[in-house]
């Protein structure tokens, strides 16, 4: 890792990120059923929680897979939906680092499946065609929002 290339999370990066590891990939959901194509990315993903989830906690989750706004980590412990973290990405391309808040946390086999959107500041928002990239939930499909049970 170039330690020179730990950066801000932004829609850019996130692009370089996903072009660094040229995966081919097919979709699950039909066409216009999600905004951007998540990509399989497995890799560590450093996550910070804020105090009034298990007090300050410090973890390490996998990453499942990543979109233009957005991943999916496997985690042993829950997160509950709509908490604010902070996450660092780290791969031998690039570190970034930036803000998330918690959309679903599903019970697995083996821990917790956690979605989570990026939150990006206004001027890290445009896609190619300079339209803001926000979310929204009507957009979005995913698993039922079961909390952490």
């Amino acid at each position: 890792m170039d330690a020179e290339r730990i950066i801000k999370l932004s829609v850019t990066v996130i692009r370089e990120l996903l072009e660094s590891q040229n995966i081919q990939t097919t979709h699950k959901q039909p066409p216009g059923a999600r905004r951007h194509p998540r990509w399989p990315f497995p890799g560590a993903v450093e996550v910070w929680l804020p105090d009034s989830c298990y007090g300050e906690r410090h973890m390490i989750a996998t990453m499942h897979n990543l979109s233009l706004n957005g991943l999916a980590m496997r985690s042993r412990l829950p997160i509950p939906t709509g908490t604010p973290i902070s996450l660092a990405i780290h791969e031998p391309a690039l570190s970034c680092y930036g803000q998330a808040v918690v959309r679903h946390c599903t019970r697995g086999a083996v821990g917790y499946l956690i979605g989570v959107e990026f939150i990006f500041s206004e001027n890290e928002q445009e896609d190619d065609n300079g339209e803001e990239d926000t979310y929204d939930a009507a957009d979005d499909t995913k698993p039922p929002d079961y909390g952490y049970n």
